[in-house]
């Protein structure tokens, strides 16, 4: 008999074996009618690059946590870094973010942005990002690498619903060849 507790870990792994089952058959929608016209896809990835300009613009405000509204409030909403599970909640996000204090501004910049729409009210953003945190004395470090986000269209505009971002590692090795 399984415990209350396999329950949660049981829907997980199945919703990831559903997931591994779409991406291996490409995710291709059976009818031309499903598909997104062009222009259709067009208007979503200029409202979500506009999105995205207006997310980047609110993060080095004066108040980093404004930003936190462009997290999603779904209990979908998941948002992993270097590959862990990070934040489980848009409010774990603003937590996050209230903890850097007020002086604390964060410059962020997008290279190689690709956004994909992937149906009406979902579009898909990968790109390169190098951020700067600047604090109070004008100490400041800058770290950066690749983010994917999903962005979804709620009744307050674009939000981001789960996401990623991750760090170059190091690749060690013997010979010229390693990376």
């Amino acid at each position: 008999m399984a415990t209350a507790s396999a329950d949660p870990l049981r829907r997980q792994a199945l919703a990831a074996a559903w997931l591994a089952l779409c991406a291996s058959l490409g995710c291709q929608p059976d009818t031309d009618a499903d598909r997104l016209s062009e222009a259709h896809a067009a208007a979503i990835r200029d409202s979500v690059s506009s999105a995205l300009e207006a997310f980047r613009e609110l993060g080095s405000g004066p108040d980093p946590a404004e930003v936190g509204r462009f997290y999603s409030e779904s209990p979908a909403f998941r948002f992993y870094e270097n590959g862990a599970l990070r934040y489980e909640s848009a409010a774990d996000v603003r937590a996050a973010l209230m903890a850097l204090g007020p002086a604390m501004r964060i410059t962020t910049e997008y290279s190689d942005v690709d956004i994909e729409a992937l149906a009406p009210g979902i579009a898909l953003v990968r790109s390169l990002f190098e951020s700067t945190a600047r604090g109070d004395g004008g100490s400041a470090f800058t770290y950066g690498g690749a983010m994917t986000t999903v962005w979804v269209h709620e009744a307050d505009g674009w939000r981001i619903l789960s996401g990623h971002t991750s760090a170059p590692v190091p690749r060690g090795g013997a010979g010229e060849g390693a990376r």
